[in-house]
């Protein structure tokens, strides 16, 4: 009761809770109050205490009356200010967010009961109690007609652009939360508040260059900082590729309490043909036979042809017909050089079909340099073997290679009759420095004079050669195996690996590709994953040196399996940068047992594509004291263009310091030229390496800053973009799947969005407490008062003839 009247009193609603007894101030000061009441109880004193004619009581009453008017007069004048306590209760607040990229325009060809119905229900096309099943989803189809994404979007939220649409669901998240509204492209917009949607919806564009999901989610969720959110709800397709991971964002905010709920729009498989990738390399020979591998993904026309067609600088070169797989296949093209040298762009497009979700997806380019120079190749060679001699026709059918041999034991008058053989190692320079790259077989260090050594380390580590190990068990008359030999010569300093005391091993499982060697050139076999590993199961038994390891920085691409106490790779082949130069390492001789039903086509891919790699970047001129590389020639923005720098002293031996700054220009742009700062490679002196992240599509030029020019390659790379917003038109099911996963929280449909409420729970009523100045001297209620006392005892005055 008392707290009623307390309400009332100071107009606070009635639904407030106080919490204690008001304080009350004077903003006059009680300093003033005091001799104020002192002087107001003297004056009625004064007045009625003369006033001998009226009784007792009547002079108390009256007394009483001038007094309180008095009192009232006074607390007016000095302003009094109550502070009062309430606790308030208040509530949580739940993010919604919508995707406005391009891809939210997309039209999905809804052909499902399921997805008809889903898009039909949204759009208020159904009434209550209709359901959609075989015999009408035509007819629901039709009545839909063509909705993109963000329409869907819009209605879902109460859109006023699609008739029909409501939004139920909001009405029971008000009644609960404070809703919040942000769309997001790649930037985050605060949007029109929950009592009003359609205002905003009205004016929402699909237009943004990117989706940056995680980016979104993070930012939107750091601006109520500090206050309770019930959870975050996105509503998209969820194709993104630049920004925060949504999967690791989702994740911080399970350590925060907050669920996302992932509503996906769109269908995760819509009909299309989409070019997605050209497997081939990047630099080829005139004159070769180079392999163009196409990676297609199509939905929705499994059984239909359409033309795969190849241009080469603007020129159709070729043409061919291609059944449509329903998922991914590979298509393979054949492409021969045929300029003298130069870099031309392929370009590969295949026809649109009828009902496809985007054309901007049917072609896809790749540059390719050409250069007319042959790979200048020793191999060395002791007793024949099983390697050698499938090794050696390899070497002597491809027309890239001029090949010399050195046999070290058999016939020494061989090189006298056959160009190929040598007799002996070069004893010079000039003879030596002429091979790209050196093979050395099973032979004993012994065969080779200190010279020689040096001129092999010379080759590598100066003049930009590489050297290619084949380990073999042969012995030595009474000691150990030849490889053993090499320990602690200079060969051993160019080798990738630890070498052992000279022990081998039978191993009876195939080679492992490590994870570096699914991603390295030199040993994919195969495009699939599973059959390249399996290619490469087939090399077995195998014999195998019992080495000390991999050296820091070395690259391991294939291991034998791991025994239960082993705890590093075995480096089975290897390889690592020595000085401007690369060095490799094959631990078994038992490779051509590949050759198993399918003849050299592995067995020769994989040692072409070895030789390549070893020695192309001699051949293009980069091996410089300044070496520098991207890990490709053709990016896409929104892309990690990876630059590697392998820096050595005039001595060539590794620098060593805590960076290295090298220059990004943009070769049509003037003025746009900046420095990038690469950081060491943990485990390799001497490389350093940086991310650039693609942006503007344009040719780039990577080189040195002055001092270092003469002495250093560059590299041109190309940003050609085709949108992720316009690549991929699928919903992407799995990244919402792991957000909600990741973060607690649910995926929905956008049916289910009239469930969210019962989705985030019963949570516990917030409240806080909050303190309120009120004045107190305009209250009505004192006015009141002052005529109240000052009119009755003016009226007993009066009625006594006291006035």
């Amino acid at each position: 009761m008392f707290n009623t009247l307390l309400k009332w009193l100071l107009e606070i609603d009635q639904s407030q809770q106080i919490a204690g007894l008001p304080d009350v101030e004077l903003s006059g000061g009680w300093l003033l109050a005091v001799p104020l009441l002192v002087a107001a109880v003297a004056l009625v004193v004064f007045l009625y205490r003369s006033e001998t004619r009226l009784s007792r009581g009547r002079r108390t009453v009256m007394a009483a009356c001038q007094g309180l008017a008095l009192l009232t007069l006074i607390l007016m004048l000095l302003e009094p200010v109550a502070g009062i306590r309430l606790i308030q209760p208040y509530r949580r607040t739940v993010l919604v967010l919508v995707d406005s990229s391009r891809s939210m325009l997309i039209e999905d060809q809804r052909t499902t009961i399921e997805d008809v119905g889903e898009a039909a229900g949204v759009l208020g096309k159904l009434s209550p109690g209709q359901q959609v099943n075989a015999d009408t989803v035509d007819a629901v189809r039709q009545s839909i007609g063509p909705v993109s994404r963000i329409n869907l979007a819009r209605a879902a939220l109460g859109g006023a652009q699609v008739d029909g649409a409501q939004a139920a669901w909001l009405d029971k998240l008000n009644e609960q939360y404070q809703v919040r509204f942000f769309s997001f492209d790649e930037r985050l917009k605060p949007e029109g508040g929950a009592e009003d949607p359609t205002g905003w919806l009205k004016n929402l564009e699909a237009d943004g260059e990117t989706s940056q999901v995680g980016t979104a989610i993070e930012e939107a969720v750091a601006r109520y900082a500090g206050q309770p959110i019930a959870g975050v709800v996105v509503l998209g397709d969820f194709a993104w590729a630049n920004g925060r991971d949504p999967v690791e964002a989702a994740r911080n905010l399970k350590q925060q309490g907050i669920p996302v709920f992932p509503v996906t729009i769109g269908l995760p498989k819509p009909p299309d043909v989409h070019l997605r990738r050209v497997v081939a390399p990047e630099v080829v020979f005139k004159g070769d036979r180079v392999p163009l591998r196409i990676q297609i993904e199509s939905h929705g026309f499994a059984g239909d042809t359409v033309e795969l067609v190849l241009d080469i600088d603007g020129e159709r070169v070729t043409r061919q017909q291609v059944e449509l797989k329903d998922g991914i296949q590979f298509e393979e093209m054949m492409f021969i050089p045929q300029r003298e040298s130069g870099t031309v762009t392929l370009d590969l497009s295949v026809t649109v079909l009828a009902g496809e979700t985007t054309e901007k997806n049917n072609a896809v380019s790749h540059k390719v340099q050409i250069i007319d120079e042959k790979i200048k190749v020793l191999y060395i060679e002791g007793m024949p073997r099983w390697e050698y001699r499938y090794l050696r026709w390899v070497l002597l059918r491809d027309p890239r290679l001029d090949v010399k041999f050195l046999m070290t034991q058999g016939d020494p008058a061989l090189a006298k009759t056959s160009p190929q053989h040598l007799g002996r190692f070069p004893q010079v320079k000039k003879d030596a420095f002429r091979f790209d790259l050196i093979i050395l077989g099973d032979v004993p260090a012994s065969y080779f004079n200190a010279t020689q050594m040096e001129l092999i380390e010379d080759l590598v580590k100066i003049h930009g050669g590489s050297l290619l190990m084949v380990a073999g068990p042969m012995k030595i008359p009474g000691g150990a195996g030849n490889l053993a030999t090499y320990r602690d010569t200079r060969i051993a300093n160019i080798l990738p690996v630890k070498l052992g005391n000279g022990q081998w091993e039978t191993v009876n499982a195939g080679p492992v590709v490590t994870p570096a060697g699914r991603e390295s050139s030199v040993t994919t076999l195969s495009l699939s994953p599973e059959t390249n590993q399996r290619i490469w199961s087939h090399v077995r038994p195998m014999y195998l040196p019992v080495l000390e390891g991999a050296k820091p920085g070395a690259t391991v691409l294939l291991t034998k399996p791991k025994d239960v106490e082993e705890m590093r790779d075995y480096p089975l082949i290897a390889w690592h940068r020595y000085g401007t130069g690369k060095s490799m390492f094959v631990a078994t001789e038992d490779l051509w047992r590949m050759r198993l039903e399918v003849g050299d086509k592995y067995h020769a891919r994989f040692w072409g594509q070895a030789i390549q790699f070893l020695t192309l970047s001699r051949l293009l001129g980069k091996n410089k004291q300044v070496t520098l590389e991207t890990d490709r020639r053709t990016y896409s923005a929104g892309e990690q263009v990876r630059v590697f720098a392998n820096v050595l002293t005039q001595s060539f031996e590794p620098v060593e310091q805590p960076s290295y700054t090298v220059i990004l220009d943009r070769k049509d742009t003037a003025d746009a030229a900046a420095e990038m700062e690469l950081s060491p490679v943990p485990g390799s002196p001497g490389l350093y390496s940086g991310v650039y992240l693609a942006s503007e599509d344009g040719d780039y030029l990577l080189k040195t800053k002055d001092q270092d020019l003469e002495v250093s390659n560059q590299v041109d790379f190309t940003v050609a973009t085709i949108p992720l917003e316009d690549r991929e038109t699928a919903m992407q099911a799995d990244v919402a799947r792991q957000i909600a996963e990741q973060s607690g929280g649910k995926r929905l449909g956008l049916l289910e969005l009239e469930n969210l409420a019962a989705e985030l729970g019963d949570q516990e009523p917030l409240s806080k407490e909050v303190r309120l100045q009120i004045d107190l001297w305009d209250k009505p209620v004192l006015f009141v008062l002052l005529v109240l006392f000052a009119g009755t005892e003016w009226y007993l005055r009066r009625r006594d003839n006291l006035v």
